[in-house]
């Protein structure tokens, strides 16, 4: 039988190595300590639903940048090329003050080839460069970065990482664009070509620098790691919806699963 991916993680704590996704380090450790918890114990949250339109987006921005020099994101960057990610798995990393490893896996956004400074990660985001988006968001960089770095098995490195930033879009105005010609499908009763009246969004490219310190960094992990170690769920965020709703929703799981198991005993019987 396959184990379960809680089965899988608590394998990985009792060999002393805890592997972390990097995206988990953002928005979810910092959100709710129990729902973090519970992300490497057996019980994950929901992930909640991510619009198609940002997607949509995303892959827009890395169709129209992957190519281009790193010049045209930001001028006093290094001079190289803009490539598209890749999926990266780091050896086992040790952290400071606890016998536990980790390793860090997930996929980059974007990597910058420098032509003579190494490499760089950075991400893409359709918002205006928020005030501690770079420290938020640097935990992820940072993670992708050692993961390039020191990759596990016989993977290339590539390094060294010398440059992490987010590559913001903040929406600026709309715009009309040259109407184009469109011919009618084979059933339509159009005799002449339709003209499609098309829009778009005007925007620019905002480098933010994430500065890099991997002490602090790992020290931040350290932490993350001995909270997913603890033999007990720590306390939830007072405002976390789902765990309230999964305090509301407990008894009435708990009383169905029972009638059910009733139910069954008296078939059987």
């Amino acid at each position: 039988v396959r184990p379960t991916a809680a089965q899988r993680r608590q394998a990985d704590i009792a060999e002393g190595i805890i592997k972390l996704s990097p995206s988990s380090l953002t928005f979810l450790h910092d959100e709710c300590p129990a729902c973090f918890w519970h992300h490497y114990n057996g019980r994950p949250r929901p992930a909640t639903a991510f619009p198609k339109v940002f997607g949509a987006l995303d892959n827009a921005q890395k169709d129209f940048f992957v190519g281009h020099s790193t010049k045209d994101i930001k001028k006093s960057l290094p001079a190289g090329v803009i490539e598209r990610g890749k999926r990266v798995r780091s050896e086992a990393i040790a952290l400071p003050g606890t016998s536990y490893r980790v390793q860090f896996a997930g996929e980059t956004d974007t990597i910058l080839n420098f032509s003579r400074a190494g490499y760089g990660v950075c991400d893409f985001k359709t918002s205006s460069p928020g005030e501690g988006a770079s420290e938020l968001y640097g935990r992820q960089l940072l993670a992708y970065a050692i993961a390039l770095e020191r990759p596990s098995g016989d993977a290339l490195p590539l390094a060294p990482v010398s440059r992490l930033g987010l590559i913001c879009f903040p929406p600026d105005d709309m715009i009309e664009l040259p109407t184009r010609a469109v011919k009618p499908a084979a059933k339509s009763r159009a005799a002449t070509p339709a003209a499609l009246k098309r829009y778009a969004y005007r925007t620019s490219a905002v480098w933010v620098e994430v500065e890099r310190n991997d002490e602090a960094f790992l020290n931040f992990v350290a932490n993350a790691v001995k909270l997913i170690t603890r033999p007990t769920m720590p306390r939830s965020a007072p405002n976390c919806g789902w765990c309230r709703w999964s305090r509301m929703t407990a008894p009435l799981l708990e009383q169905t699963s029972s009638d059910a198991l009733a139910h069954l005993s008296t078939d059987a019987a």
